[in-house]
């Protein structure tokens, strides 16, 4: 019998993070993996999730130290056969948050279309749930969703930038979860987002039901306000305070991670608030830490 697994789709990314205008990269710089579900597989994987990520083939002189990247943080790799350059990200920082960016690669995730992920049927009919960021082709993202439901599992969608809000229901199709922020919810829903608690009764709140059918959710991040979790059906919304440092709320670098230990906690059965709880401290030492092995659990979980 095959045991069920975590399908991720995505990309990996080369992250090259810096003071002072793109294409002016100015220090202090720092270069490092990325990618929001490159992110969210190794976060996944420190939880003991044992997450497959499916990209497309890397060509380049890097291509080989992603597997060994990914291998080392306990993340297996298929790469499709459709070769396409490394993925570059390039972003600005002010204060840690990014305010000028440059992608180079959206190719890597054009390429991995509908008709070349049905090749693979066998890795979605063992997939225990499907996961994908927004910044994947619309047609693709519709196609999981879609599979996903046929397959009797859930979907998972993280919002990957405000630029990508129309992905949020692509094509008409619903993710059973949304993951997004305040300015993304904004966006998708033509209206000024208010802080809380005059959130939960605005027209926002309502938009942000119909991303998710009546059995979903969407968990919206509100920075220094933390996190509301909005159940499809109508029901009351769930807040969970932003993750802090030293009493400090925690507002930047945090989405990914607490995306990925929910999931994580939610595969194991963890009650909706429990789990979103646990997402946020276990965000919180990440952190702190600035590493995915601050994520790992005290006691190793077999596969």
């Amino acid at each position: 019998m095959t045991t069920k697994r975590p399908l991720l789709i995505g990309t990996v990314t080369l992250d090259y993070l810096h003071e002072g205008p793109v294409g002016r990269a100015l220090p202090p710089a720092a270069l490092r993996w990325g990618g929001v579900i490159h992110n969210v597989a190794c976060a996944m994987a420190a939880r003991g999730s044992g997450p497959l990520l499916l990209t497309a083939d890397y060509t380049g002189d890097l291509a080989p130290a992603v597997n060994a990247h990914l291998a080392a943080h306990g993340v297996d790799r298929i790469a499709l056969p459709v070769p396409t350059p490394l993925p570059l990200f390039e972003a600005q920082l002010l204060d840690g948050s990014v305010v000028d960016k440059h992608f180079v690669g959206q190719e890597a995730l054009d390429l991995l279309t509908p008709e070349l992920l049905g090749t693979r049927a066998d890795l979605f009919d063992e997939a225990s749930v499907i996961v994908s960021g927004t910044d994947g082709h619309p047609a693709t993202l519709a196609w999981l969703c879609a599979t996903a439901r046929e397959r009797g599992v859930p979907f998972w969608l993280l919002s990957a930038d405000p630029t990508e809000v129309h992905k949020l229901v692509p094509e008409g199709e619903q993710a059973t979860f949304v993951s997004l922020n305040a300015r993304e919810l904004a966006l998708w829903a033509g209206t000024e987002v208010p802080g809380l608690p005059a959130l939960s009764e605005h027209e926002a709140i309502s938009a942000a039901r119909k991303l998710v059918p009546a059995d979903g959710h969407a968990l919206v991040t509100l920075g220094v306000q933390g996190s509301v979790l909005v159940p499809g059906d109508g029901g009351p919304l769930l807040h969970q305070p932003a993750p802090t440092i030293d009493g400090q709320p925690l507002t930047v670098g945090a989405g990914d991670i607490l995306f990925a230990c929910l999931l994580a906690a939610r595969l194991s059965s963890t009650p909706w608030a429990e789990a979103l709880r646990e997402a946020a401290s276990l965000t919180t030492k990440y952190l702190a830490a600035s590493t995915f092995a601050a994520l790992r659990r005290a006691v190793p979980t077999g596969r």
